[in-house]
């Protein structure tokens, strides 16, 4: 199966593309099947990250990873599946960190964030603000002025992250 085959070549970052690429089909695929979405995403958020965190360097699979987290957002807290103890935010994060002048990952990130917090809640936006999440996003708008998604992705998140009055968000945020 897909997560198989990603363990397997941990260091190919093609493979690791390639499978984030299934799963988001996948996800897609189940996006109305609720149990099945969270059958999937019990094995694949893990995977994801590892992909994430062994090829940081790899715009593709970077952007590929953001894509197939945004869509099995709706997973989180489902069992054992934790964007947050995961590492998920905090590798989409150092995406956004690593590549600021990609303007897809850029998008893909923001828009994997806004789903997350759309199903993780306040806790969600402690966790994005924790690991410099303002920051990145800041960073991504300033880089990207012209470019229509990652303004409408990023300032859409900004106001998400501020709709959450109990979260501990930097002041800055608040504003």
């Amino acid at each position: 199966d897909i997560v198989s085959a990603m363990w397997a070549n941990e260091e190919d970052g093609g493979v690791q593309m390639l499978g984030c690429v299934a799963i988001t089909s996948l996800a897609k695929k189940y996006q109305s099947d609720q149990q099945m979405l969270r059958t999937i995403a019990m094995s694949a958020v893990n995977t994801i990250v590892n992909a994430m965190k062994n090829h940081p360097n790899e715009p593709a699979v970077q952007e590929k990873g953001c894509a197939a987290l945004n869509l099995l957002a709706p997973a989180d807290n489902y069992r054992e599946v934790s964007f947050a103890a995961s590492g998920a935010v905090a590798s989409i994060v150092a995406a956004m960190q690593a590549h600021v002048s990609d303007a897809i990952v850029q998008q893909e990130a923001c828009s994997a964030l806004r789903n997350i917090l759309k199903y993780g809640g306040s806790d969600r936006a402690t966790v994005i603000a924790s690991v410099s999440g303002f920051t990145a996003i800041q960073n991504a708008l300033f880089s990207h002025p012209g470019v229509q998604r990652v303004q409408e992705e990023g300032s859409c998140l900004n106001e998400a992250l501020k709709a959450f009055p109990d979260a501990y968000l930097p002041e800055q945020m608040k504003r």
